[in-house]
């Protein structure tokens, strides 16, 4: 039973919140309705587009808040970095890789953003791609990683790599030999790191 609407706007708005990522975990934006998202919240639609003003807008503010702390955090590594180094970069791919492992959620809700051609959200990481391309390209002029590589698709590579072994686990669980999560990361960080290594 829904618990009764309350009066304080912060706390209506993360319930709000709350119901509506658990709403496009289950469904995808495309398939959930804003009368689910006010049943579950136990406020009215009126009440959700005064504090949103759209499903779009709610869509939003729900991947802001899913992906934003894991961002902040990465974005402030990344811009301390007086001296980037390879460190930086497994220390960047290590976090990406627990970030999802610890939020499952998270990685069924950014699937849904690729099944659904969702396209503010390459918009939303956008800029913590720029930066983590930067700092790999600092690098490559610094002779640390090889220079015939672009940067972006340095990032790229550990991103979809780590995201596609949490969104298929229920796949290649089934393969003989599969390791679990931390022998797949230990063997990644080998193959990934070492192909960076400048060419002798």
């Amino acid at each position: 039973m829904n618990q009764p609407a309350t009066r304080d706007p912060d706390r209506t708005r993360q319930r709000i919140l709350d119901a509506a990522f658990a709403k496009f975990v289950e469904k995808g934006f495309a398939d959930v309705a804003m009368r689910e998202i006010a049943e579950q919240s136990g406020v009215t639609k009126s009440l959700i587009h005064h504090h949103f003003g759209s499903k779009e807008s709610l869509w939003d503010a729900v991947k802001d808040r899913a992906f934003g702390r894991y961002a902040d955090q990465q974005m402030a590594e990344l811009e301390k970095a007086e001296n980037p180094d390879a460190a930086l970069l497994e220390r960047s791919v290590i976090n990406y890789f627990q970030f999802l492992k610890d939020n499952p959620q998270v990685v069924r809700l950014l699937a849904w953003t690729h099944l659904e051609g969702d396209e503010s959200c390459g918009e939303m990481d956008a800029e913590l791609v720029r930066l983590g391309a930067h700092r790999i390209r600092q690098g490559q002029q610094n002779g640390l990683f090889r220079d015939d590589l672009n940067p972006t698709h340095v990032v790229t590579t550990f991103v979809m790599t780590c995201l596609q072994w949490f969104e298929a686990r229920s796949h290649h669980a089934q393969w003989p030999g599969i390791g679990s999560d931390d022998e797949f990361l230990d063997d990644f960080l080998k193959i990934f790191m070492r192909g960076l290594a400048p060419q002798r």
